[in-house]
């Protein structure tokens, strides 16, 4: 039995998640790139050079693209490939007043068909979100703020609601990633989370749609904030 077939029925012994597809796990790679100012807004990103990059065929490479390219990180022109877009304030400001008004729908839904036990794993979410934010450590903050987050979204009924939501989601957490939050921030966040939890086992609609609109509001300024603050520092 080669490696490759040990190492899939091993992670599945473990109750591991089978490894994600090629092109997807190339995806994530190239928007790490992108955020981490490895790659430049309007730079070409070829296949053929990606594929070599990272050892793979040119598919994978291709796909990869059209997914970076469905989230607005990417622009594909027909006969001259594919290039990095600009991530600006405008675009940012845009992103998020859809999400918003998607973010509230759903949170409204959620109070309204959200089980017991899928209420019992927000709160459990949101204490490792607190635990993180009092140790200071943004890693695990940043693992717990996308379960929170991913938990209210994940069993929507609503495909396209979700899949919009989705679109964005990649890049988001990339730049999350490579732009880490303060301590401040962080203890915020943690505060807005606990009134959503708090409206959501309540059984409070409306609060609940309040306390996602503030949690969003806020975390826009943030990441216009970092984002102006990684411009500077490229123009020093």
């Amino acid at each position: 039995m080669d490696r490759v077939v040990k190492n899939s029925q091993a992670a599945r012994l473990k109750g591991k998640k089978p490894r994600e597809p090629g092109y997807a796990r190339l995806a994530h790679l190239l928007r790490e790139e992108i955020f981490g100012g490895h790659v430049a807004a309007g730079a070409r990103l070829k296949v053929s050079d990606i594929a070599r990059r990272y050892g793979t065929s040119t598919n994978p490479a291709r796909e990869a693209l059209q997914v970076l390219e469905g989230e607005g990180l990417v622009t594909i022109t027909p006969n001259r490939g594919a290039s990095v877009r600009e991530i600006n304030e405008d675009m940012l400001q845009n992103v998020f007043e859809l999400r918003t008004l998607l973010w509230i729908y759903i949170i409204k839904t959620f109070v309204e068909f959200a089980t017991a036990d899928e209420i019992a794993e927000l709160r459990r979410h949101q204490l490792a979100c607190e635990a993180a934010a009092q140790n200071g450590d943004y890693p695990a903050y940043h693992h717990a703020n996308i379960l929170f987050h991913d938990l209210i979204v994940d069993h929507h009924f609503n495909s396209e609601a979700v899949a919009i939501i989705r679109k964005h989601n990649g890049w988001m957490k990339a730049f999350a990633k490579s732009e880490p939050l303060s301590l401040a921030q962080m203890r915020r966040s943690v505060a807005e989370h606990w009134r959503i939890v708090e409206a959501v086992e309540a059984g409070e609609t409306q609060k609940a749609a309040d306390a996602i609109e503030e949690h969003l509001t806020n975390a826009q300024a943030s990441f216009l904030e970092r984002l102006r603050r990684r411009r500077l520092n490229a123009a020093n």
